[in-house]
C-alpha cells in the first residue's frame, strides 16, 4: 500500500470521526438553546408569581389590619350593649307607659301590661293623661 493510501485509510476514520462529533455538537448546541429559552420563560413565569404573591400578602395585611380593627370595634360595642343593659336592668318602662296613658289607656291596663304599681300607675294617668276642659 502506498503512502497516500495508509494515510488516507488513517484519516477517514478520524475525519468521520471528527463529523460525528460536529454534528453532535450541533444538535447539542439546538438543544442548549432551546433549554435556555425555556428557562428564560420559566423565569419569566417565577417573576410574575413572585409579583402576585407580593400583592396578594400586601392585600392580606391589609385585610387582617380591617379584620383586627372590625373585632376591636365589636369588643368596645359589646362592652357598651353590655353596660348600657347593665344600667337599664331595674328601669321601669315609664315611657312606654307614658305613650299608652296618652293614648287613652288607664292605670288598671298600666299595671296589667307593664307590671307597674298601682300607685305608678295612677300618678301616670294624672300627669300624663287627657285632661277634660271644664
Amino acid at each position: 500500500m502506498s503512502e497516500s493510501a495508509l494515510a488516507l485509510v488513517v484519516a477517514l476514520p478520524g475525519a468521520a470521526l471528527l463529523l460525528v462529533a460536529w454534528l453532535a455538537g450541533i444538535g447539542l448546541n439546538r438543544r442548549l438553546r432551546a433549554a435556555n429559552q425555556r428557562i428564560e420563560q420559566l423565569q419569566g413565569e417565577l417573576d410574575l408569581l413572585r409579583q402576585s404573591i407580593s400583592g396578594l400578602t400586601a392585600g392580606a395585611v391589609g385585610v387582617d389590619r380591617r379584620v383586627q380593627q372590625l373585632e376591636a370595634r365589636e369588643r368596645e360595642l359589646a362592652e357598651r350593649q353590655e353596660s348600657y343593659e347593665i344600667q337599664h336592668v331595674d328601669e321601669r318602662p315609664y315611657g312606654h307607659a307614658i305613650r299608652l296613658v296618652q293614648q287613652g289607656a288607664g292605670a288598671h291596663r298600666l299595671v296589667s301590661e307593664l307590671a307597674l304599681s298601682e300607685s305608678e300607675a295612677e300618678l301616670i294617668v294624672r300627669l300624663h293623661g287627657q285632661r277634660d276642659s271644664a
